[in-house]
């Protein structure tokens, strides 16, 4: 528990009751009741909130795993049945014929034999998800295990760590900048060192000795978080660490965000006691009064890179041009990508194209590698090239796509799949010119060149229709040609792909059998984002498993009807349901789609609604499998939408969750945003 010291810096001791009863009934059916103290997340406890009496509410993870000893029985593995987090849930497994349940912990560790010596681990570092991610790290034990009247077992389970509850508001400190984002937060002892994270052991039999030090320990812990909120935000993220004697110690806390790290000092003001939870407020009035110290991380330490950088504010603006996409860590081993380098050399750059009359001027390239423009409105898309030769001559080098979001940074937004699963997704689709607006972007699958969905868009200032024509080149089918034809589509002969060979890995995916109704349909990429990833710094293109609560139908992904998809209401596309409880809705508009012969649109009228009687498609990273069809991929489909009659859904609307259209196609992209490590 962390206390503090300072006037301003005073941290809560708060008991957290943890009152957590199971029952083990002769069928070996364990039923765990609702605990207070502070859980931690995926198959483990997670916490619930914090209550008027100030206790820390946990409840019981889907599938929990705990461990039960008998006279005989070892590490019997009991598994919860509840689906949803729970204040109550029963635990199913089995015993040795006869035996009776003596001791049980939490959470289960397959190869565990002495009851005497329960290993722990406590990482140093530790990354917060969200409140259910507590649980990878939360420890509980029982000694006291009573049979009941009706022939179950009462198991009370004791916490053996201690919580840390950081609440980090940091909206009123001069000198963060807007759109910063914090990374990491971190407590280390300067002093007397004891052990707060690391190896530990306890003995069942013997739990009032708490955790013993194993064969290494630290005397801190770093907490990531993984969302990398914006510092115009209050935070709050939880940790857990080891017991032990901190009272007047002198700690060193440290917060880092993508552009500074923040140092000051303090002093323990109690020790962490097991089953307590302690808060600690890191804001203004604390930083002030604790002397904080502010260092500014070089530019060449912060700055990161990726296909396209996002623009809130007119005026002058720039990026670094001698790196492709985000950088050497886009570049797949064995992938077979057009380079094995992230480093260009250019020599000149020029605007592409944009689909809003001079959104941006003044494009150049200094003698630093970076390419400079002015932003002349708040929402548009436009392609900035690099050039190998000087005045925009010989081969585009690479291009970079710039994003006019209506003033306003993309905020991230939960949604949760029909597994329960939860995904951190961008509040608008890619290139949109607003939250609300239809206009975005499209891209052929596997590529990182968006095009427009508009009518219209201009080329060296002047407006050219592309209702019916947009810019196809004919390729021999490399990733190179389409590296060097940004402002094209790519084509290749009349086959489903763009390429002649075959590439699953362009978007950092690959073919995922996991069924969409199965618990691991949440666990993530195959690789990691990619140079040809179209999504700006910090995000990705989107899973495989990401919508699939879209649709309600139990048997398939594929709605006919209304009354099967989960949405708010539609206005010129979907407002799909975030969760079960959701009354706002996720914008999915109907951007249209394009064709690689002659970039037909699928589209948007003149007044920025979407034509009626023409679909939505949103691509995933994910490559289809080869026998749903050479050079395809998944997708979600959105169909033409007939308002449902009063008695009825009409069977013509159609959303499919998740679908497989040809690579050559352009559909619109959604951003997921990237779990820092």
């Amino acid at each position: 528990m962390l206390y503090s010291s300072l006037l301003f810096f005073a941290v809560a001791c708060t008991d957290i009751e943890d009152s957590s009863s199971r029952r083990l009934q002769k069928q070996f059916r364990l039923v765990a009741d609702s605990e207070k103290y502070s859980s931690l997340p995926e198959t483990r406890t997670q916490v619930g909130g914090v209550g008027s009496d100030g206790m820390l509410a946990v409840e019981w993870s889907p599938n929990d795993r705990i461990g039960v000893f008998g006279e005989s029985s070892v590490n019997m593995l009991f598994t919860g049945t509840n689906t949803v987090p729970a204040g109550q849930t029963s635990f199913e497994g089995t015993m040795v014929q006869g035996d009776l349940p003596v001791y049980a912990y939490y959470p289960y560790s397959e190869g565990v034999a002495d009851l005497h010596s329960i290993p722990v681990e406590i990482p140093a570092e530790q990354v917060y998800s969200g409140v259910e991610s507590i649980a990878e790290y939360d420890i509980k034990a029982a000694s006291e295990i009573s049979p009941e009247a009706d022939g179950s077992y009462r198991i009370r389970f004791r916490q053996m760590a201690s919580l840390v509850r950081f609440v980090i508001d940091l909206t009123e400190v001069s000198y963060l900048e807007a759109g910063e984002r914090l990374q990491d937060v971190a407590i280390h002892q300067t002093g007397t060192s004891v052990p707060m994270t690391g190896a530990f052991s306890y003995d069942l039999s013997a739990l009032d000795g708490g955790l013993q030090v194993g064969d290494y320990s630290m005397d801190g812990i770093t907490i990531y978080l993984e969302s990398m909120p914006p510092v115009d935000r209050t935070v709050e993220a939880y940790a857990v660490v080891a017991p032990g004697q901190h009272k007047g110690n002198e700690w060193c806390c440290v917060f880092t965000t993508d552009r500074h790290v923040v140092t000051f000092y303090t002093t323990a003001l109690c020790d962490f006691e097991a089953g307590k939870y302690y808060t600690v407020p890191i804001n203004v009035s604390v930083l002030e009064n604790n002397d904080a110290q502010v260092e500014e991380l070089p530019a060449e330490e912060t700055e990161e890179t990726a296909n396209c950088y996002i623009v809130t504010e007119t005026g002058e603006h720039d990026f670094l041009a001698i790196v492709i996409g985000n950088g050497q860590d886009g570049i797949l081993d064995g992938a077979g990508f057009h380079t094995s380098s992230a480093v260009i050399a250019p020599q000149s750059a020029g605007l592409l194209w944009s689909d809003v009359r001079d959104f941006i001027s003044g494009v150049t390239l200094s003698e630093d590698g970076r390419v400079h423009y002015t932003v002349n409105s708040l929402s548009g898309n436009a392609v900035i090239a690099v050039y190998s030769g000087p005045d925009m001559t010989g081969d585009i080098l690479w291009s970079w796509h710039i994003w006019g979001t209506g003033g306003e940074l993309p905020s991230d937004e939960v949604i949760t799949n029909r597994v329960g699963a939860e995904f951190i997704m961008m509040d608008r689709t890619l290139g949109a010119h607003s939250a609300t607006s239809v206009y975005a972007t499209l891209y052929q699958w596997g590529r990182k060149d968006p095009f427009p969905n508009s009518k219209t868009y201009f080329v060296n200032g002047e407006e050219v229709d592309i209702l019916d024509e947009f810019p196809v080149y004919q390729s021999s089918g490399t990733l190179e040609e389409g590296v060097r034809n940004p402002g094209a589509f790519i084509r290749y002969g009349t086959e489903n792909d763009w390429l002649a060979e075959r590439h699953d890995e362009l978007w950092g995916d690959a073919y995922n059998s996991t069924s969409f109704n199965d618990a691991a349909a949440g666990q993530g990429w195959a690789y990691g984002k990619t140079i040809y990833d179209p999504c700006p710094v910090g995000y990705r293109v989107s899973g495989s498993y990401a919508w699939t609560g879209f649709v309600n139908k139990s048997s398939s992904l594929y709605a006919e009807r209304t009354s099967n998809i989960e949405f708010v209401k539609f206005d010129n596309g979907y407002y799909f349901k975030r969760n079960e409880s959701d009354t706002e809705g996720t914008f999915y508009p109907m951007v249209g789609s394009r064709g690689c012969y002659g970039g037909v649109n699928g589209g948007i009228n003149d007044d920025g609604t979407y034509l009626a009687g023409h679909n939505a498609g949103y691509w995933k990273s994910n490559p289809a499998r080869e026998t749903s069809g050479e050079g395809r991929a998944y997708m979600m489909e959105i169909g033409v939408y007939t308002a449902p009659s009063s008695s009825a859904s009409n069977p013509s609307n159609r959303v499919r969750a998740s679908y497989v259209s040809e690579r050559r196609y352009a559909f619109g992209v959604r951003c997921e945003r990237i779990p820092t490590k």
